[in-house]
């Protein structure tokens, strides 16, 4: 046999070889069978062959009775070492399996081949054994064909075949020359990858602008005699693979050194590779003829994108990585490999393997300036605007990087202003998107298509009048459909703007679309009757917080940091909370934009991980937090840490990093933007202070007033470290509500549960004096909670009671007669 197909048969072949003679020497036997070949194959751990035969149901401990062994130490020796010596039918087995990976393509011979050879020439042996433990042959042979098709969707074995083809017939040659005429149409290379440099992927990729520096460190890398492989590394979205998109786009303009002239770029697809390896030893097949075609043509350079997918990638037990495997290549230059991937994910993979990192020369990729985004969108502009039939202004491009730096935080340039102008244009073209004409052009194509049909058919069946006739039709259908087209060509282009940025944003942001258009703005300008329509008997604390509102919400604001932050002060049942959600409704329109904390919930340090998520190792890493999540699920929104001062130290320590930089980070280490939420903390601290009648908080006294403040400032001093309380944007003091007040809010309570009830189909009148009855029992020292508990008990209670009598009224009476409220029939 020739040395030439030898050098083809894979290790594991070589290895099943080898023991079957090892096997056969110790046995003092001559010559090795087709039984030794098939103890021998399938005892090999980890080969293609073998596992089939498992999946078969034929175990170890049969194929050792197949060949009497007693003892299953046998010493694997080097194969080169050794001259073969095989039986007649052993020899056609193996002449069997080189000319089946032939056949199907193969530029290997491995075990799955020498298996398919053993089942082809079928000795008795073989045959009476597989019988013997009851296996299904046309089932085994049904499993390998599987295997052997799914191997052969490229060429894999060269012409070596050499004196072997000799002694077949004239049916294999013939299937040999289909084989050699597949292989010059395809290769491994162009199955499993794509080829950036060619005509066809170059009309698919748009022009790379402002990555000239990034383009030219590759080149160098690719330039040095060795380690010449680059590893591009930066954030999603940055534009890693457009660099090597760029690189390929230079060197079919022949913008690069002679050096790379005429070099073609392969892009690797990971997924496409693995995909379909259902045994051992299938993926490093496709692996190494890959590599083998790279060796054979120095003039291609092979791009991995997402490389640390590498790693581990087709790993099994008994068999390498596709890591592994290119490492020797690599190491001795004989293929040039470029890569991309993420910092986090090469320092969880690539850096912890020192051999394979220092094989690769790392090019840093950074997040474009707002300057260089911007200019980088005017160069792709136009292919969205061709692609999508709009005309997209430069005002809109720049709206389109600076909302995404300031409302999309967790992605990068220029991948996320790219998304808010893709989306705006196809948004745009689905609302001005006419049915009519597109509709009649759909109508009139299927027309001519059923026309020319006609046509053909009458030309057939020799009726040359009607073909002239439905000729003439064609003509006359194919001049209007033309017309259409034009007429469409020349209809009025829609305009992107940047309106339709800031509606994008709004949607996919979760932000008030008024927020983001500066003629929508002059409703700031409300915020304070907008509050207080809400909240009674608070105006000072409401004409701080809305100053500080209007100043985050025009821009004036520091951009680094929340768009406020607040501490309330007071006693219960003041409005606090109340504020919280009124300012969420107000600015936000909804109340899911509202996030409580109840901070009594986390009075101990271990309950930190309730707001960041649990540490790597714990139970519930990576499930979730309670603050973190939703705060990026919904990062327009009030944040109320309810009750701030009952929270561990630790806890509190977490707001440093929120109000100074505007960020958090979670327990696996994802920063959440907190840029856009209101930060607002409430405390009771003081208490006690607001309740001594003989501080005169009920009088308007200035001066007294004054003082509660420099109280209060000193006890908080007392509670909360001053690094925290110095990063507030306002502390905002409740005062304890009048007697007045509490009737403004007697009636607002009654008005709604008269519009509750109305809403069920009950109409209730309230008499007046009921309302100031309500008011003289209402303690001021319990706020306005004490208010929602007087009506809930005095009349909520019997009106509940009313209606679960029989006759169901459409109208109740509500009044005081004497000191006791009584609930009628209304009229």
């Amino acid at each position: 046999m020739s040395h030439d197909i030898v050098d083809k048969f894979s290790t594991h072949l070589k290895n099943v070889l080898t023991r079957a003679l090892c096997f056969v020497v110790e046995q003092d036997q001559k010559t090795i069978q087709s039984e030794h070949l098939l103890w021998a194959l399938g005892t090999q751990k980890g080969c293609i062959g073998a596992e089939i035969l498992k999946k078969s149901g034929v175990k170890a401990t049969d194929l050792k009775k197949l060949v009497g062994v007693k003892q299953t130490s046998q010493t694997i020796s080097d194969a080169n070492n050794i001259t073969l010596h095989l039986s007649d039918e052993a020899k056609r087995i193996v002449e069997k399996a080189v000319l089946t990976a032939n056949v199907y393509g193969h530029r290997y011979v491995g075990t799955e081949h020498l298996l398919s050879g053993i089942l082809q020439i079928n000795p008795v042996s073989t045959t009476t054994f597989f019988s013997s433990i009851q296996i299904d042959l046309k089932e085994l042979k049904t499993q390998l064909s599987v295997v052997l098709k799914s191997t052969s969707r490229f060429p894999d074995l060269t012409h070596a075949i050499g004196d072997v083809q000799s002694t077949e017939s004239k049916t294999s040659t013939q299937k040999k020359e289909s084989s050699t005429d597949g292989e010059k149409k395809t290769s491994a290379l162009e199955f499993f990858a794509v080829e950036l440099t060619s005509p066809s992927a170059q009309k698919k990729i748009d022009p790379v602008i402002g990555r000239e520096m990034e383009i030219e460190r590759v080149m160098e890398i690719l330039c040095r005699r060795t380690k010449n492989n680059p590893l591009l590394l930066g954030d999603p979205g940055v534009g890693k693979t457009a660099i090597i998109e760029g690189l390929a786009k230079h060197i079919t303009l022949g913008l690069v050194p002679p050096v790379l002239a005429n070099k073609r770029i392969f892009a690797i697809d990971m997924a496409l590779l693995i995909a379909g390896t259902m045994y051992r030893g299938e993926f490093e097949g496709r692996l190494r003829q890959i590599v083998d075609e790279v060796k054979a043509d120095p003039d291609i350079l092979l791009f991995i994108d997402e490389i640390h997918t590498i790693v581990g990638a087709g790993a099994a037990s008994g068999s390498m990585d596709a890591a592994n495997i290119l490492k020797p290549a690599l190491a001795r230059g004989e293929i040039r490999c470029i890569g991309a991937t993420t910092p986090a994910e090469f320092k969880k993979h690539i850096e912890t393997d020192a051999a394979l990192e220092r094989r690769f020369q790392t090019v840093l990729v950074d997040e474009p300036s707002t300057e260089k985004a911007i200019e980088i969108l005017e160069g792709i502009a136009p292919y969205y605007e061709q692609f999508h039939r709009v005309r997209i202004t430069h005002d809109a491009i720049t709206h389109a990087v600076t909302l995404s730096i300031r409302y999309m935080q967790d992605k990068q340039l220029p991948d996320k202003a790219i998304d808010l102008i893709d989306e705006a244009s196809a948004s745009t073209r689905v609302r001005d998107l006419n049915p009519g004409p597109i509709q009649k052009e759909r109508e009139l194509s299927t027309s001519l298509d059923a026309l020319r049909e006609s046509k053909r058919l009458a030309v057939v069946e020799e009726r040359f009048d009607d073909a002239m006739r439905l000729k003439e039709e064609e003509t006359r259908l194919s001049a209007h459909l033309e017309v259409l087209n034009q007429e469409e060509d020349a209809s009025p282009i829609p305009v992107i703007t940047e309106a339709e940025i800031a509606r994008v944003v709004a949607r996919t942001a979760g932000i008030p679309l008024e927020d983001l258009i500066s003629s929508d703005k002059s409703k700031l300008l409300q915020l304070e009757k907008q509050l207080r329509a809400n909240v009674l008997g608070q105006d000072l604390v409401i004409d701080t917080v809305a100053g500080a509102l209007r100043r985050a919400k025009t821009g004036v604001a520091h951009p680094s940091r929340p768009l406020a932050s607040f501490l309330f002060l007071g006693p219960s049942g003041v409005g606090k909370t109340e504020l919280a959600k009124t300012i969420a409704q107000t600015l936000f329109h909804t109340k899911h934009h509202f996030i409580r904390l109840d901070m009594s919930e986390f009075s101990e340090g271990f309950t930190m991980s309730k707001l960041l998520g649990a540490p790597a190792g714990y139970v519930g890493y990576k499930e979730g937090s309670n603050l973190t999540d939703r705060v990026k699920q919904r990062p327009y929104s009030v944040v109320l840490f309810d009750e701030i001062e009952k929270a561990h130290k630790d806890v509190q320590n977490l707001l440093l990093q929120i109000l100074e930089e505007g960020e958090l980070t979670d327990a696996t280490g994802r920063k959440v933007n907190f840029k856009n939420t209101i930060i607002i903390m409430t405390s009771n601290v003081g208490l006690e202070r607001f309740e001594r009648g003989d501080m005169g908080f009920m009088s308007t006294s200035a001066d007294r007033r004054i003082a509660m403040n420099q109280d209060l400032q000193k006890e908080l001093n007392e509670r909360f470290r001053p690094e925290l309380l110095n990063r507030i944007d306002h502390t905002c003091i409740f005062q304890p509500l009048e007697a007045s007040i509490l009737e403004k809010i007697v009636d607002k309570q009654l008005q709604e549960l008269t519009a509750r009830l109305n809403t069920q189909g009950l109409s209730i009148a309230i008499h007046k004096s009921l309302a100031e009855h309500i008011g003289t029992q209402v303690e001021p020292k319990f706020g306005a909670r004490h208010v929602r508990t007087l009506i809930q008990k005095e009349i909520e209670h019997k009106i509940a009671e009313r209606l679960s009598k029989k006759d169901q009224p459409k109208s109740l009476t509500v009044a005081l007669k004497g000191k006791k409220i009584i609930v009628t029939k209304g009229r």
